[in-house]
């Protein structure tokens, strides 16, 4: 496992909503983004939407205007299917074969510059691909559309890892990928190599997921391409600070973490629209910094840890890492 992190520009946003349309903070300038980017250490890479815009368009420009803050691109994320209204009965799963098609194109276009800007991988997730009431979608068909629509995706260059990211609700009330789970069960599927899953942290909380299980679950399978880092309460996605809520859940997470050879990015994914937006970023990739140390001390007991887990001695395990936590 090598410590990669990134964040995005989102992180850095106005945090507008529902009931803030104008959101919570004024926009930062291009620049003024990448410079506290920058100079938070630790961050190396920008997770970037496609389109690109406030970045330059060009792979090149792109590469260039990132390498000028000592970052590059670390990971594309596809922003046209959940953002434009004409995929409000899904992108890859539905009926209408005209938005099945210009997803896929779309889609292909996000892949060659995925390619362009030598980036890890690019995410894919199906947002309104999902249902809100009983008798309102065909399971089955629906299924089988995303399915058939994401391999035509991910046959197109096999060069290019595709993640796709499951989440139970929001936008919709229900969604086809909701769980580690189904993502996996998803991906088998499809039946592509490069075709794997991205966890994000809230999401899976989100779903009443064990982090650490549903960590070991895809890496066990080699369909681990992508983590995103956020919290919550269980009950919602507000992308909160990383590392703020669910301490003993994120420190196992980043014990097995170390147990896996995963090479890829950890991705910040937070949203704080009534802190200081630069300083609650800096103190998210601290936490990671700091839970990866952590998890560095208790491998130098991994022996000890592992061998109680044989024996199911929670409360030996739990001895050993408070008074290494707290001495």
């Amino acid at each position: 496992m090598k410590l990669n992190i990134d964040a995005h520009f989102g992180c850095l946003g106005t945090f507008a909503e529902r009931y803030v349309p104008g959101g919570y903070c004024d926009e930062m300038s291009l620049d003024e983004k990448l410079e506290a980017m920058s100079k938070i250490e630790g961050v190396t890479g920008n997770f970037t939407h496609y389109p690109t815009e406030p970045l330059p368009r060009d792979p090149e420009k792109l590469i260039k205007k990132l390498a000028d803050y000592n970052l590059v691109v670390s990971n594309l994320a596809p922003t046209l299917s959940y953002t434009e209204r004409r995929f409000k009965h899904g992108a890859f799963c539905t009926t209408e074969s005209k938005i099945i098609k210009e997803s896929i194109e779309s889609f292909k276009e996000a892949i060659d510059f995925t390619k362009a800007v030598k980036a890890d991988s690019v995410l894919l997730w199906p947002a309104h691909d999902e249902f809100d009431y009983p008798f309102q979608v065909n399971y089955k068909d629906g299924w089988k559309r995303l399915v058939e629509t994401i391999r035509e995706i991910g046959e197109y260059d096999r060069s290019v890892k595709i993640a796709i990211e499951a989440k139970s609700k929001d936008p919709r009330q229900k969604q086809f990928i909701s769980n580690s789970g189904k993502a996996l069960a998803f991906v088998n599927d499809v039946g592509l190599e490069n075709v794997g899953c991205a966890l994000d942290i809230g999401h899976s909380l989100m779903a009443g997921e064990n982090l650490a299980e549903s960590l070991m679950l895809l890496d066990s399978h080699n369909k681990l391409f992508q983590i995103h880092l956020n919290e919550n309460y269980k009950d919602a996605d507000p992308d909160m600070i990383f590392g703020t809520i669910n301490f003993w859940e994120i420190l196992e997470f980043f014990y097995y973490l170390k147990k896996t050879d995963y090479m890829g990015w950890l991705a910040i994914d937070i949203m704080s629209p009534r802190e200081d937006r630069v300083k609650s970023l800096r103190i998210g990739v601290k936490l990671v910094r700091k839970f990866n140390d952590l998890a560095d001390k208790l491998m130098k007991y991994e022996s000890e840890i592992d061998k109680n887990l044989i024996s199911y001695s929670f409360a030996d395990n739990i001895d050993l890492i408070t008074d290494m936590i707290f001495s």
